[in-house]
């Protein structure tokens, strides 16, 4: 037989969450994510470059892989392309590195006071790096499409996409709009 003081402490709910609990879970959220994406940039960036030294170092041995495949175009010509297509991928995923680095300030500083003047230069480098990024895309486009064979994955890297444009207009825009915004804040503590 059981006394009535283990039935009550085993049915009572546990206690939910405070408020404040909640919204600091909510506010690292955006941190949490910006963080593990920079560390896939970090890894991907690790892998071009593994692989950009596998191919020099393994060169005859790529270069009859590479004979066997359908995909690419010819092996023999393929060397420097491969070469350039791994520095346009660096490049990009520096910048794509840069990027997640200015939103994570951007993200920090926001918690406590979002229109700032840094956080509008911080939203124009997003968008110069984003205009980076879309200039690399065109010849990794190019260089891609000249060793692969059309209709390929590989020949479809790259190149200009509309999103990326929008992606470009709405940082700059925004950059814009925090600038406004610190400007009136300014101008409205100047007048109390």
């Amino acid at each position: 037989m059981t006394d009535g003081t283990e039935s009550t402490a085993a049915e009572t709910p546990p206690a939910a969450p405070s408020r404040r609990r909640r919204r600091l879970r909510h506010r690292h959220r955006p941190r949490i994510g910006l963080w593990l994406t920079l560390g896939l940039i970090i890894a991907a960036t690790l892998i071009v470059a593994a692989v950009a030294v596998a191919l020099v170092v393994a060169w005859p041995e790529v270069m009859t892989e590479i004979r066997g495949t359908p995909e690419f175009i010819d092996a023999t010509t393929m060397r420097f392309p491969l070469g350039v297509l791994m520095l346009l991928l660096v490049a990009i995923l520096a910048a794509a590195g840069h990027i997640i680095r200015q939103l994570q300030a951007l993200v920090a500083s926001a918690a406590r006071d979002p229109f700032i003047i840094a956080n509008a230069v911080r939203l124009r480098r997003i968008g110069w790096a984003l205009v980076t990024v879309q200039l690399l895309a065109i010849p990794l486009h190019w260089t891609a499409s000249s060793i692969a064979h059309a209709g390929s994955e590989f020949s479809e890297m790259g190149g200009v996409s509309i999103s990326s444009l929008l992606a470009i207009l709405l940082a700059f825009v925004l950059a814009a709009v925090f600038e406004q915004g610190a400007a009136m804040r300014d101008e409205l503590e100047g007048t109390v």
